[in-house]
């Protein structure tokens, strides 16, 4: 697969993943609650404080949206 393909992948899993936890920040922190303790216990500190979890996935869709733009606009210079 090629960088543009796994550049593309990723900022569709970054911006899906922000708008997830933008709309319910409780509820997606705690479907990924697995895995080592030190895992689960930010998970659970993102749970429990909500206005962070939806900052943190405001930067992350915006962060996914502007690798998606880099993606797009090398393909128009080639």
């Amino acid at each position: 697969m090629g960088m543009r393909r796994i550049a593309e992948l990723l900022a569709m899993l970054m911006i899906g993943e922000g708008v997830l936890t933008l709309i319910a920040p409780r509820r997606h922190s705690l479907l990924w609650e697995f895995g080592p303790e030190g895992y689960r216990r930010a998970l659970e500190a993102f749970a429990e404080h909500p206005t962070l979890s939806r900052l943190v996935a405001a930067a992350e869709a915006g962060l996914g949206l502007w690798l998606a733009l880099r993606v797009y606009s090398q393909e128009e210079e080639e």
